[in-house]
């Protein structure tokens, strides 16, 4: 049975009202066993929603409380959708809308009334310029008036009432579609959002990657896709060489969980994982280039006035640690764990040349290794010449070996017996001081690096050597540690 077959009657008949087999006023929907068509609904609990059912159902001063509303008088979207017609549920908030019943005095001011008033009072104006009947007619038009302008208010209060459950629902849903306006997290049926959204110019891309322009991510994109194009390198994956990048940049920069990159990207989180993993041998193909070893004339032309009493040195060198998670096996356990630090780390050397660019990355060892160890082990002193100066801390006992390569070292002065330095010493230190604050600055970039501030997973360390290559070369890209003042 369709909504249009929905009849009303202009009585209320009180026994059908009083039934629960029957709905409200002026509606003949009954509630036969086996009759599937039609679904019968108790009115709301909450006084103020009953009330709203009660103004739009005509439904007079009181309700009675098996009173029901069958399911002809709502709308198809205001119900849960469900299978079974006889388990029709309605949402909530929702208000009877369809085949209301009607006023009574939906009939008192219409178009003829109307139009019969104003010709009444057209003929009694008439009239009481050549007649003396004023006061006859007079009345006549004020009773008629009297008895109108009561309906007229009977009518208009059933009309506000009506009004005010309109607004109040219409206040419902413009609220809700505000809602959608400003919510920064609504997004229509069928849209993908991806992280890039978040990322419009140059201060977002280093906030989330440590790369200082969109200009300089882009270019590291269009050399990774290259790679892969020319190398068949890694190609099955659902998230392109862009987002991979990203993936990968963010997680360094950042060390959020795959647990939350796996959001951000939507993808799992043993694929998310998977993607780091893997596009941490190809970062590391893009960015090691970048570690250069300058040649003598390149690095005597761009001198910083720090360096003018120290123009042989050819390379700065210092040492890190970072903590990582406290390996299973025993031998890790002994080779990474630092005395210097009380617990399990993992270090590596840097050097800078003298305008601050990275030239020099070591291996990665255990917090066990001595400075001297990862100095000599590195291959550093091969890549100088005979006459350069290497700079270095205190910490770095390697006079012998500098010697042995005819290679001179620069490191401040020790006190020794001495209670203080001596004039010279104290000259030297404070120059030498001025000199290498340059690579502590290095240092202090790679470190801003999340990967680097906490604990390390264990799992990180069969990628750690080309992590370590892949901030170096991101930080040689930021802007100079040494401005143009420097010089």
């Amino acid at each position: 049975m369709s909504k249009s077959d929905h009849t009303y009657s202009n009585k209320l008949n009180t026994e059908l009202y009083h039934s629960k087999r029957y709905c409200v006023p002026q509606c003949h929907k009954k509630n036969i066993r086996g009759d599937t068509s039609v679904s019968f609904h108790a009115f709301p609990s909450n006084i103020n929603k009953k009330r709203q059912w009660e103004i739009v159902l005509k439904m007079g001063k009181k309700t009675p409380k098996n009173a029901v509303v069958c399911s002809f008088h709502f709308q198809d979207e205001d119900f849960i959708i469900n299978h079974s017609p006889r388990l029709r549920r309605l949402k909530v908030n929702v208000i009877p809308s369809l085949n209301l019943p009607k006023r009574k005095l939906d009939k008192v001011i219409d178009t003829p009334t109307k139009e019969k008033i104003r010709k009444r009072s057209e003929r009694a104006q008439k009239r009481s310029k050549f007649v003396g009947g004023l006061f006859g007619a007079s009345n006549e038009l004020d009773q008629t008036q009297e008895q109108t302008s009561s309906d007229v208010e009977e009518l208009a209060n059933e009309l506000i009432d009506e009004a005010k459950v309109q607004i109040s629902n219409k206040e419902h849903i413009l609220t809700f579609d505000k809602c959608i306006q400003v919510d920064p997290l609504y997004r229509p049926p069928g849209f993908k959002s991806t992280i890039m959204d978040l990322i419009r110019n140059d201060t977002d891309i280093l906030a989330f990657t440590g790369i200082p322009t969109l200009l300089k991510f882009k270019k590291i994109v269009e050399v990774g896709e290259l790679i892969v194009l020319r190398l068949n390198y890694n190609t099955e994956f659902a998230l392109d060489v862009h987002h991979r990048i990203l993936l990968t940049l963010i997680k360094l920069k950042l060390n959020i969980s795959h647990k939350c990159l796996c959001v951000l990207f939507s993808i799992s989180k043993s694929t998310c994982s998977n993607y780091f993993y893997n596009t941490i041998d190809l970062l590391y193909l893009i960015l090691k280039p970048l570690i250069i070893w300058p040649s003598k004339n390149s690095i005597e032309n761009n001198i910083p006035r720090c360096f003018i009493n120290f123009m042989s040195t050819r390379v700065i060198v210092d040492g890190t640690e970072t903590a990582i998670e406290t390996p299973k096996c025993l031998a890790c356990r002994i080779r990474t764990y630092s005395f210097y630090k009380g617990r399990h780390t993992i270090k590596f050397m840097v050097g800078i040349s003298l305008d601050g660019l990275i030239t020099f990355v070591s291996d990665v060892f255990g917090g066990k290794a001595s400075d001297k160890h990862i100095f000599e082990t590195g291959g550093i002193l091969n890549k100088c010449e005979i006459g350069d100066s290497v700079m270095a801390d205190k910490g770095f006992l390697i006079e012998e070996s500098c010697t042995n390569a005819g290679v001179k070292l620069i490191r401040p002065p020790f006190l020794r017996k001495n209670k203080q330095l001596s004039l010279n010493d104290g000259v030297a230190n404070t120059e030498i001081a001025k000199a290498r604050v340059h690579i502590e600055r290095a240092i202090q970039r790679i470190k801003i690096y999340h990967i680097f501030k906490n604990k390390m997973p264990w799992k990180c360390m069969c990628k750690i050597d080309k992590i370590v290559y892949i901030v170096c070369g991101i930080t040689n890209i930021s802007n100079p540690i040494i401005g143009k003042d420097g010089f």
